[in-house]
């Protein structure tokens, strides 16, 4: 049986190897020879998906953008909620849940998206590790959904089981713990259309010494599919494609910054900052960095602390390291100037 087998891979071989030889025969020394028309279509067509793409990088790669921007008005506040202690140990949250909220996702694209307490993503939460958690979620969908919170807590407040009906609500209780960075998001079947729609956010739990002060950023990686045809068209800081590049982040000479960084799309990210390295501290669950670097690889739900100060001024990006999520969307400025120079601009503000 192996033999007709072998036989018609010889002849299929035979007739390549003639037929690329022929093709050069008639060619003169040193110059290429030609594929057949059908050949070179079959080559382009199986790499039309590596073409680079070009949606968004006109107006907004590698310098400051000018044109249409985003109304400031519109840009999530990268700025966490500051720690502070919990009123007798106790936190509580109040997540509204609705879907189809217009959502600008790019200057000038909009999409029906779903949010929670009205933004994408949700809001940054915020306790100290041993505060009780009291975080009620409220549906005003029309499908049902659930809030999960990663972290160590009992099955009952793990936000699997308890489906929330549309109008329904449902109260989660839990002891905050371990200190870290945790995501949220909702997990109602199919949990990928429920996060890729904007169910989600970040939870900040702070280890009860505390960390040293410093400017904070809580800064969330994900991606938008526009037109639903399975592939991501914009990729975003906090939910908006080149908010920051439309509103850049001021730093100020030689500050301290602490960036709470998540991944929450399923596919890898590599948070990349211009002109500066940072300590990594991954999850958020050490107070001791493990990595002095300025490029990490995160995959779905992963996330990490980064801490850096600039020493010169001027315009730095911020970036995703794979360059399509930079070209759509996934990048913005720092701003790093003088003290005195912040102080002049809220005067003449």
């Amino acid at each position: 049986m192996a033999g007709p087998r072998r036989i018609g891979l010889l002849v299929l071989c035979s007739a390549t190897l003639g037929t690329a030889l022929w093709l050069m025969a008639g060619k003169p020394q040193g110059e290429p020879a030609l594929l057949p028309q059908s050949a070179t279509e079959a080559v382009q067509a199986q790499h039309a998906q590596h073409q680079p793409p070009t949606k968004g990088s006109d107006s907004y790669q590698y310098r400051h953008p000018s044109g249409r921007k985003f109304n400031p008005s519109q840009v999530y506040d990268p700025m966490p909620p500051p720690p502070q202690p919990a009123p007798n140990g106790v936190r509580e949250f109040t997540l509204v849940l609705e879907e189809d909220v217009p959502h600008e996702v790019a200057p000038g694209v909009e999409m029906p998206a779903w949010t929670i307490n009205g933004t994408v993503p949700g809001p940054v939460l915020r306790a100290t590790e041993g505060d009780l958690l009291r975080i009620t979620l409220v549906n005003k969908g029309k499908v049902p959904h659930t809030i999960h919170f990663h972290g160590i807590h009992p099955s009952h407040a793990d936000g699997v089981f308890e489906l929330v009906p549309p109008g329904g609500s449902f109260t989660y209780e839990f002891v905050a713990q371990p200190y870290g960075i945790m995501p949220y998001h909702c997990h109602a079947m199919p949990t990928s259309q429920h996060i890729h729609n904007g169910l989600y956010g970040m939870l900040i739990i702070d280890p009860k010494e505390g960390r040293p002060p410093m400017r904070e950023l809580a800064m969330v990686m994900s991606a938008f599919d526009v037109d639903r045809d399975g592939e991501a068209d914009f990729y975003t800081w906090n939910g908006r494609a080149f908010q920051y590049a439309d509103n850049p982040i001021p730093l100020k000479l030689g500050e301290p910054v602490r960036m709470y960084v998540m991944n929450i799309f399923e596919e890898a990210m590599v948070p990349h900052i211009h002109g500066n390295l940072y300590r990594l501290f991954p999850s958020g669950t050490t107070l001791t960095p493990t990595e002095y670097t300025d490029v990490k690889t995160l995959s779905i739900a992963e996330r990490a602390i980064l801490e850096f100060q600039y020493d010169y001024p001027g315009p730095y990006m911020f970036q995703c390291h794979v360059t399509e999520h930079m070209e759509l969307g996934l990048m913005g400025w720092f701003d790093v100037v003088e003290e005195k120079q912040i102080i002049s601009q809220h005067r003449t503000d």
